[in-house]
């Protein structure tokens, strides 16, 4: 595997894992309002050391969490103004 392939697939496999916890996240924060459920899941980012601003823009910048195309591409335009 080359090293262009090897960091699009780390690439993918980051994206989806920040896609996974938002997708919870809004189940238990705007569909369950399940506080408990809601202060572990947040835990668990805190533990897995992932980005705050990053779901915080997925969690308000998407209308429909299970549509990927919109989610990759609110997450593309906040990874863009960490860069620029």
């Amino acid at each position: 595997m080359s090293v262009d392939a090897a960091s699009e697939c780390r690439l993918r496999n980051d994206r989806q894992s920040y896609f996974s916890i938002t997708r919870s996240l809004v189940q238990a924060q705007f569909k369950l309002d399940d506080r408990e459920l809601s202060r572990r899941l947040w835990q668990e980012v805190a533990d897995r050391d992932l980005d705050v601003s990053r779901i915080i823009n997925l969690l308000y910048g998407c209308w429909f969490h299970q549509d990927e195309d919109e989610m990759i591409e609110v997450d593309n335009r906040h990874l863009s103004l960490l860069v620029d």
